[in-house]
């Protein structure tokens, strides 16, 4: 039996485009990332505005993630 893989949630966000957009800027700096939104398979598209969406990444991960998502909000807040 393979053992649970424990992740951790960085990220939250009822936008599913801001959560990809989040998640691929965390793959280019090389970090392995779980996009977590429930969609229903497809079937209810938006519902991820109830439930969210979610980016998960390994404990060792979690500091350098963090990093990134806070440089991008930092120069977001710079620009209004």
């Amino acid at each position: 039996m393979i053992p649970a893989m424990k992740l951790i949630e960085i990220y939250e966000s009822t936008n599913r485009i801001e959560a990809c957009m989040a998640e691929e800027l965390l793959k280019d700096q090389g970090i392995d990332v779980l996009l977590q939104c429930d969609d229903a398979g497809g079937l209810f598209p938006g519902m991820e505005s109830f439930f969210g969406c979610k980016l998960l990444v390994r404990p060792e991960d979690e500091e350098r993630a963090f990093g990134v998502l806070a440089s991008i909000q930092g120069s977001s807040e710079d620009n209004s």
